[in-house]
């Protein structure tokens, strides 16, 4: 599906959210009708999300789910700060909300005579240029840098302290405030991600182009689809099918798979009703504009006395984004990386009137703080044992390589 013309849309509202749907679906929300930023990790913060969700008269609700939140999760810290200080939780109800795709079109929130609903229809119609909207961004580390960081981590598993840990790099440049919104056009004409997304609160822009489901609830079934292994796609289709059966046959990328699965299945069992975890799906290759990628999917059937609350303590951060053991990763995720990742590796997604929700990874992605002009991203993979540190590094570079490109314009 394309991406519609919101330029303007973005230029006029403070609070804007394009969500991609893996069903070919788009959500679009404009304005704010009401709010829930918190700026840092409290106490309780879950609880909060939960209540502003739920109840009689609660709305289609859209936002995003910082990576520091586990900190309250799970009585960690970040040692070094993000520097773009965008909240770690910010979910808002759009005033305006509408579902369209390519054969139909539905006002789920707003009448149709409103201005506001009038122009957001006729933008539908159109489809948005990318021009404009270039900017700077380079790596903070250098290959040597990488690589220190990468034998670190190779001690750490031969030590037996992780099995696995993802470490991420970050890209930092700048951008001017209405770069946002061509930015996004431009990943999302790169990647075709599935999980796209575009999220503007206030100062704070997320441009997403998200390959990977966190989590998704429909009724009381639960679902997550892990990512590990990434190849990318050839120049033809000999090529092509040769990278693809190279990742298929990786007894390293299998591996790390296969470790996040049970991670899952551990995480999901927390929530889950007696023996209903199941891996429906295990290291299936999927194919994408620029990388074939290795997904499982795990599945349960939710307990009826656990809500949004538990399901995010018990499931969050994503294991693709950590690694494993998931508490010991993170503990020397913080010690080796650069930066604080403030919310990348966190996810955005919707919430709906049912409290049916589905979340993203939020990784391929641009954010961008339009009153500083700063504009950041990461990069990152698994390293377990089987790891080859510069095969690793070229994965990152690979990752970046679509982000880079939707910045030079």
């Amino acid at each position: 599906m394309f991406v519609p013309d919101l330029q303007s849309i973005c230029e006029s509202e403070s609070h804007v959210v394009l969500l991609f749907d893996e069903e070919g679906s788009c959500f679009l929300g404009i304005g704010c009708a009401r709010e829930l930023v918190i700026e840092k990790p409290r106490p309780g913060i879950l609880e909060e999300l939960e209540q502003f969700v739920s109840g009689e008269n609660s709305g289609w609700s859209f936002g995003w789910l910082g990576y520091d939140l586990k900190n309250e999760i799970e009585n960690l810290h970040t040692r070094r700060e993000n520097p773009l200080g965008h909240p770690v939780i910010a979910w808002w109800e759009p005033e305006i909300v509408i579902k369209f795709s390519e054969t139909d079109t539905e006002i789920l929130r707003g009448e149709k005579d409103d201005p506001r609903c009038h122009e957001a229809l006729d933008a539908l119609k159109r489809k948005g240029g990318d021009e404009g909207g270039s900017g700077k961004l380079t790596f903070s580390l250098d290959k040597e840098e990488y690589l220190e960081a990468f034998e670190d981590v190779k001690a750490l598993i031969a030590r037996g302290d992780v099995y696995e840990l993802n470490l991420c790099m970050p890209l930092k440049g700048r951008a001017e405030a209405e770069s946002s919104w061509p930015l996004f056009t431009r990943l999302q004409r790169l990647t075709s991600a599935p999980f796209a997304a575009y999220l503007q609160c206030g100062d704070a822009r997320i441009m997403c182009g998200s390959p990977e489901r966190f989590l998704k609830k429909s009724g009381d079934t639960l679902l997550s689809s892990p990512i590990k292994g990434t190849v990318k796609r050839g120049a033809n289709p000999e090529e092509d099918e040769a990278l693809k059966k190279s990742l298929i046959e990786s007894e390293k990328e299998r591996a790390e798979n296969v470790m996040i699965v049970d991670l899952v299945r551990n995480d999901l069992s927390r929530v889950a009703q007696k023996a209903t975890v199941e891996v429906t799906e295990l290291c299936g290759i999927h194919s994408f504009k620029t990388v074939h990628q290795m997904v499982s999917t795990i599945q349960c059937q939710l307990s009826p006395d656990k809500g949004l609350a538990d399901i995010l303590r018990a499931t969050f951060p994503m294991g693709s984004m950590t690694g494993a053991p998931k508490i010991a990763a993170m503990k020397h995720i913080d010690r080796l990386e650069l930066e604080g990742r403030g919310i990348y590796s966190g996810s955005v997604g919707y919430i709906s009137p049912t409290g049916d929700f589905d979340f993203n990874v939020l990784i391929r992605s641009l954010f961008h703080n339009s009153s500083t002009r700063l504009l950041m991203a990461n990069v990152g993979g698994a390293i377990t044992s089987l790891s080859d540190g510069d095969l690793e590094y070229e994965e990152c570079l690979l990752k970046a390589a679509a982000v880079l490109k939707a910045v030079r314009g």
